[in-house]
């Protein structure tokens, strides 16, 4: 085993914040980033039956798998090999973007606190933890289709009699992430400033040495569905959730080919939703110990 100092970097999204274009991105670089000491780990690692974060760490465990082989610093030492960064992205390990039945979340996020705190106590030593933003109607809009996408079909309406803005309450969020044991930096970024921030985000999750083999992958993925797909799930009311009609309606009517993105919020309700995201962002960057990733010249 190396006895290399080792560092951990935990980016944990959120949800709908173009995690998988960051994910591909580092993916791209792994080898590249393994032969400088830097071992990258993304959701292909952790999805599989008995293998997510916690089930490997051992500090959570499906009654229906089986225990983990290794031990916690067996595991850890497998991963990070000789390396001196560990760094791993993985969004689900804070909790769902919706309700598995299309119900209210009245606390968003609400045990990612806790399930950081095991992970740093599985490992044994602080984690980094970096974690993106996004406007609250944004946030909302892209949940809903994610919503859609994953077989669960309800009215705009309805979904958002469960999720008002109000719900999307990132101070929360952050000021609960700064109270988990074993917590070392807290880096944070808005979505909106998510390409220009590219290389400053790359640089605190793999460090500044390797930041430069990392290079946005040039096409992004996971984009929403489009008004005309979202009206095509809803007239189809009889179909078999099974289907994924909502996938299949994005290919057929796509944003890319020029169909306006949906939109379930007014122009005046986007713009009350910006100014309480606005609000949130100025609290956030007055908290101690988190580090607000911004633009040059951004007056927040």
């Amino acid at each position: 085993m190396t006895n290399n100092p080792l560092s951990i970097a935990l980016h944990i999204g959120v949800h709908k914040t173009a995690t998988t274009h960051l994910q591909r991105s580092l993916k791209h670089a792994r080898r590249a980033l393994a032969a400088e000491g830097v071992r990258y780990y993304g959701p292909d690692h952790f999805r599989s039956p008995g293998q997510t974060i916690p089930a490997r760490f051992g500090f959570r465990r499906d009654p229906s798998t089986q225990a983990p082989d290794l031990a916690p610093a067996e595991q850890l030492a497998l991963m990070r090999k000789e390396g001196h960064r560990l760094v791993i992205s993985e969004e689900n390990f804070i909790g769902a973007l919706n309700h598995p039945h299309g119900l209210a979340l009245k606390t968003r996020y609400k045990d990612a606190d806790n399930r950081i705190a095991a992970f740093a106590n599985a490992v044994g030593q602080e984690v980094d933890v970096c974690v993106a933003l996004r406007r609250p109607t944004g946030f909302l809009n892209a949940a809903y289709c994610q919503m859609l996408l994953g077989g669960r079909v309800q009215p705009i309406g309805l979904y958002l009699s469960r999720n008002p803005v109000s719900s999307v309450d990132w101070v929360a969020l952050i000021a609960r992430l700064r109270t988990a044991s074993g917590l070392g930096r807290l880096t944070v970024w808005r979505y909106e400033d998510y390409a220009v921030l590219f290389p400053q985000i790359v640089a605190g999750l793999v460090g500044t040495e390797a930041a430069h083999l990392v290079v946005p992958r040039p096409k992004y993925v996971n984009r929403g569905l489009s008004a005309a797909a979202v009206a095509d799930v809803l007239q189809r009311t009889d179909a078999d959730p099974t289907d994924k009609i909502a996938a299949a309606a994005r290919r057929m009517l796509p944003v890319e080919e020029g169909y306006p993105p949906f939109d379930g919020f007014s122009q005046a309700e986007h713009e009350m939703g910006d100014a309480i995201y606005a609000a949130q962002i100025k609290a956030i960057a007055a908290m101690d110990g988190v580090t607000l990733l911004q633009p040059q010249n951004d007056p927040t």
